[in-house]
């Protein structure tokens, strides 16, 4: 295992707990994550010997949604990090929410990695905002992906592929704004026309 770039930890010289560069140091340890090496504190610049101890950490079984598919898989976790629902989880791709956690046989709030069965997540960084679009005497449901905080304007145009759609109003909630701004995460639906384009002869 590769020695790391740098190590948090505290300074015998100032005192102050921060980032360390590694200057030179090995990995060891079947148990757990045992760093030999030299360090040099980003904050006073004072080196020093170290040997830093840590848990190895634990796979913990992971069942992610994305759209209408669920896939298992595992996610690397620290033996004591809390797990919680509502919180978010980075992963290598973007981030995820957690939906549920299941330790020992039982659906709970919250629990450290190490008592956790399974963890529910869907993922966040990206969500579907749904379009009701009026074409004359026919109305037609359209989707598009949107970043979470991505902003939809009432009075805008958006652009959805072969079709052009004036908002006119979006539902958040429960409630209907006919002008402002609403983030993709919060829209339930908008209401848009199509907008012909006018093409010279």
């Amino acid at each position: 295992m590769a020695a790391p770039s740098a190590l948090v930890l505290k300074c015998d010289a100032c005192g102050r707990e921060g980032p360390h560069r590694v200057l030179r140091g090995k990995v060891s340890g079947r148990d757990e994550i045992v760093f030999e090496g030299v360090v040099k504190c980003s904050a006073c610049g004072a080196v020093r010997a170290v040997t830093n101890r840590e848990p190895k950490p634990i796979r913990v079984p992971l069942i992610l949604s994305w759209m209408e598919r669920s896939t298992r898989m595992s996610i690397e976790m620290a033996r004591e990090e809390p797990v919680r629902v509502g919180e978010d989880l980075p992963l290598e791709d973007g981030r995820a929410v957690i939906t549920a956690v299941e330790s020992k046989g039982r659906r709970v709030e919250q629990a450290k990695a190490s008592e956790v069965d399974a963890i529910w997540a869907k993922r966040a960084d990206k969500v579907w905002v749904s379009f009701s679009i009026n074409m004359g005497n026919r109305t037609v449901a359209r989707r598009v992906l949107a970043a979470p905080d991505e902003e939809f304007v009432v009075g805008d145009i958006v652009d959805l592929g072969r079709e052009r759609v004036l908002v006119h109003r979006i539902r958040v909630g429960h409630r209907t704004m006919r002008e402002g701004t609403a983030a993709a995460e919060e829209i339930v639906r908008v209401y848009g026309r199509i907008v012909r384009e006018r093409t010279s002869r």
